[in-house]
């Protein structure tokens, strides 16, 4: 399809999606329910007719918008929210999704085709939260939780992509050579060298930022935005030609700024709003256009003993694991691990291992689409009720 042809139809299901999820964002359903089922059933309604195929571009797009969703999450957090939780959310979006990949890659190797590697591989795709989803949920729903449940998910959900990418990195880099042995030493290198340059460029340029704020007065406030924005390509490139990873160091990054007071501050914050919803639109389409029917029914039969065992097993034993150096009230840990919303960052992580030509990574991506789809489904109708069920929910008095 040439590029005229795909933007008009990004347009068009852009305009559609949209007038579909503004009555529905009451209801708690999230953007990513709605504008990947535009995609997949408008884009790719009839199994033969494939309007777009093609992962390479679908990767670039969708990993760029994620850095930039995640840049925005950062710019709207406050420290102060962190610091009440930065001690469990680290647990949980680190520890938490260790156990998850692990236990679901376990399962997995029984019940379906797939070897325990990739298993561990699907596992490590589909262990981490999606934070537009959560925050979505939260918002549409006004819950108030009780011990900070809400900002622990909140954080939890915004930093818990790092550790499930930089595993699915690692899984993908062993599956590709499954004549070498595996080198742990390199895997754990590997791991703080995404940590540590992502998060140290991200306070470098965060430093430079800030004495350009204090040593410039910008007659046009207008370019304040821009200038931010054009910050964050030249972090995406550096972050690139070092090796560091850009989700940490962009959420970092986010929130740094956050810490400032500049010119236009809060023009610029609407400014990025209005990018993150446009990235937000483009990737669920984009991802809706990948995913065609046909091929998410055919691993319908071997998804589902995954599906389950992901929301009732995986997950509550990974942030039951988490919470195991700190004590807090058994229903808070109850919700946490009910609330591990999927969104679009685990099907843009499936497309890793599609990209690298590892066996069985068809499977792997179509396996995590449906939990996605199940997830976008149960979790944003289940949440409320649970909270309610289990005394969670703050007096409203």
């Amino acid at each position: 399809m040439i590029g005229s042809e795909m933007t008009l139809l990004l347009a068009v299901l852009i305009i559609i999606g949209i007038l579909l999820y503004n009555p529905t964002k009451d209801l708690g359903i999230p953007a990513a329910f709605i504008f990947i089922g535009v995609g997949l059933f408008l884009g790719n309604g009839d199994s033969s007719f494939e309007v777009y195929d093609n992962p390479e571009l679908t990767d670039f797009i969708s990993q760029t918008a994620l850095v930039l969703i995640i840049f925005v999450g950062g710019l709207h957090t406050k420290v102060l929210d962190i610091k009440k939780v930065i001690k469990e959310g680290i647990l949980v979006s680190n520890i938490g999704v260790l156990v998850t990949s692990l236990a679901l890659g376990v399962f997995v190797s029984f019940v379906t085709p797939l070897s325990l590697l990739e298993g561990f591989l699907l596992g490590s795709i589909v262990s981490s939260t999606d934070a537009a989803a959560v925050f979505g949920v939260l918002e549409a729903k006004k819950m108030k939780l009780k011990y900070a449940s809400d900002k622990v998910l909140e954080f939890e959900s915004a930093t818990n992509d790092p550790m499930a990418m930089i595993l699915t990195l690692i899984f993908v880099g062993i599956l590709k050579t499954p004549d070498a042995p595996i080198d742990y030493l390199g895997s754990l290198q590997f791991f703080f060298q995404q940590i540590f340059i992502g998060g140290g460029l991200a306070f470098t340029l965060f430093h430079m930022i800030k004495f350009l704020f204090k040593k410039f007065h910008f007659q046009e406030e207008g370019l304040i935005p821009i200038l931010l924005f054009s910050v964050l390509i030249v972090f995406l490139k550096l972050n690139e030609y070092l090796g560091g990873n850009a989700l940490i160091g962009a959420y970092i990054l986010g929130v740094l700024l956050n810490t400032l007071d500049y010119q236009n501050k809060d023009n610029s914050l609407h400014f990025f709003n209005s990018f993150s919803w446009l990235a937000q639109s483009i990737m669920f389409l984009i991802l809706g256009l990948q995913i065609f029917p046909k091929h998410l029914m055919e691993v319908l039969p071997i998804a589902i003993l995954p599906t389950l065992f992901l929301f009732f097993v995986a997950r509550p034993l990974g942030v039951f694991t988490s919470y195991l150096p700190i004590k807090e009230p058994l229903n808070k840990k109850i919700f946490i691990s009910w609330s591990g919303l999927k969104g679009a960052t685990p099907i843009v992580f499936a497309l890793i291992p599609v990209l690298s030509e590892v066996n069985n990574a068809d499977m792997i991506f179509y396996i995590v689409s449906f939990m996605v789809f199940v997830s976008l489904i149960i979790h944003p109708f289940s949440m409320e009720y649970l909270a309610k069920k289990i005394d969670l929910l703050e007096d409203e008095n």
